[in-house]
């Protein structure tokens, strides 16, 4: 295994080692003092100095006098860029606005290609605003953010008071990412991830309250421009700290959430947060903050921004390319301590801010979350299951450890199906006969799941149907065991 996940390392960084040898190159280097950008400059003369150091791309952009920075606004990254922030060098928000840094493209939903961050420290100071339903940039809401880009490259990045409801960073449709060395602490997600395929997050540590790294592959209107599958990622070598002093902590480790639409038809009944597909576009539906269903009469033929219908529906247009489900494929997890709540969450949401999976969406056009987790461990003070949800899952636990259940899954209004490998992971011992199963599935569920190796203190308890066949299996003893 722990060459197949080198391997697995050395296919998705290949990419990202063609973008940083590009920044290696010839590339004009500019200092950004150079434009008036200074510690002591008004927010305003920030925004415009820094915009200017930055306008074209094609350079590597420094800040190398240290201090302070105050900004008023969002500054935009184009193609082909690498900006590098010296030691002790901070960018403050000065103003309630959404992003410090991002890029061009989201203005058209144009690509842009090759930007790079490197020593970036963001302080939100209390600040915080997200884009409204018209806007272009509707469904992104990280400080720093990047949305329909290939080749980005985050590095040894620091932020310690995420300022909710925005995210930290955001990355939505994209293509070879990299973000490596990071510290985020505050009030909201870490790192999240909308469509996007070939990533690895490595080396940082969060203390957030809310989900450490989030791969939504579905997710709130409000949080995602485009739904789609993520794929072929490694998040390896994260901390999930909890808050202290202690105070209330929602969210997991991760979140993965995976969805699924149907088409449009006339008398469809829909509901805050669903999405629907009418031709080739999809559309996210905005209604009420609640559970009311609103039967649909009008179709929305719209190509951009939002459209209200007579029933009073608004429909954001969201993609244009025919999709109707968002899977999660060939993710990585190894190495990851989760100390604040929960472990790993793989569900199909459905609460009054959205629906993942619209209640007509067949058995066979249900999505996948398809995840390894290698030497991880959840140690939440509370209990917390180490993995947990309600949604189609193949998944291989392998030297991972929690203080609860290893696995709760429940099949609730849609049927799910599992595929479950869990190999040379210890379940702890219990004097109470009554004790929860180490493994729970229920619901309408069916699969199977295979233990693999001899490292428990006591006989594992299962808690399955008959609709799921458990086979057992003997392999070499767990040397290590989870970290």
């Amino acid at each position: 295994m722990k060459h197949t996940l080198t391997l697995l390392t050395a296919l998705l960084l290949a990419p990202l080692a063609a973008l940083h040898a590009a920044f290696a190159d010839e590339l004009p280097h500019v200092d950004a003092a150079g434009f008036g950008f200074s510690p002591t400059a008004t927010p305003s003369e920030n925004v415009a100095a820094l915009q200017k150091a930055l306008d074209g791309g094609n350079k590597v952009v420094t800040i190398t006098t240290p201090g302070i920075y105050d900004l008023d606004a969002t500054v935009y990254v184009d193609s082909h860029t690498r900006l590098a922030c010296g030691k002790d060098v901070v960018l403050r928000k000065a103003a309630p606005y959404g992003f410090i840094l991002i890029n061009r493209g989201v203005r058209t939903r144009e690509w842009n290609e090759r930007i790079a961050i490197d020593g970036l420290h963001i302080a939100c100071n209390g600040h915080s605003r997200m884009p409204p339903p018209d806007d272009p940039a509707f469904g992104m809401r990280g400080h720093v953010s990047m949305f329909r880009v290939k080749g980005i490259e985050v590095t040894n990045f620091r932020c310690i008071d995420v300022k909710e409801p925005q995210f930290c960073l955001q990355f939505n449709t994209f293509e070879d990412l990299l973000v490596d060395g990071f510290e985020i602490r505050g009030g909201k997600d870490g790192v999240h991830l909308g469509r996007g395929k070939r990533f690895v997050i490595r080396n940082g540590v969060c203390q957030t309250g809310d989900d450490a790294i989030a791969l939504n592959a579905e997710d709130y209107p409000n949080a995602s421009p485009a739904q789609g599958d993520i794929a072929d990622g490694l998040v390896e070598n994260i901390v999930d700290e909890p808050l202290v002093p202690p105070a209330h902590q929602s969210g997991n480790a991760s979140r993965l959430i995976t969805g699924a639409w149907v088409d449009w038809h006339e008398g469809i009944r829909l509901q805050n947060g669903d999405t629907v597909r009418h031709g080739r576009h999809v559309y996210r539906i905005l209604a009420t903050f609640d559970t009311t269903q609103h039967e649909s009469k009008t179709p929305p033929t719209h190509t951009s921004g939002t459209w209200r219908s007579p029933e009073g529906l608004t429909f954001v247009h969201n993609t244009s390319d025919s999709i109707d489900r968002a899977s999660i494929r060939n993710v990585t997890f190894r190495n990851i301590r989760s100390l604040a709540r929960n472990g790993f969450s793989a569900a199909w949401e459905s609460d009054k801010y959205h629906r993942a999976v619209h209640p007509e969406v067949k058995p066979d056009a249900l999505p996948v979350c398809e995840v390894n987790f290698e030497n991880c461990t959840s140690a939440s003070p509370k209990g917390s299951n180490f993995l947990s949800g309600n949604s189609n899952l193949k998944a291989t636990l392998r030297n991972v450890a929690g203080n609860a259940r290893l696995l709760a899954v429940t099949g609730k209004v849609h049927p799910i199906a599992v595929d479950l490998m869990i190999e040379n992971s210890p379940f702890r011992p219990s004097d109470k006969p009554d004790s929860l199963p180490d493994v729970s599935l229920g619901g309408k569920v069916t699969g199977r799941v295979v233990v693999r190796g001899n490292t428990e203190e006591r006989p594992i308890r299962l808690a399955v149907p008959e609709s799921v066949k458990v086979i057992r299996e003997q392999s070499q003893p767990n040397k290590g065991g989870p970290r």
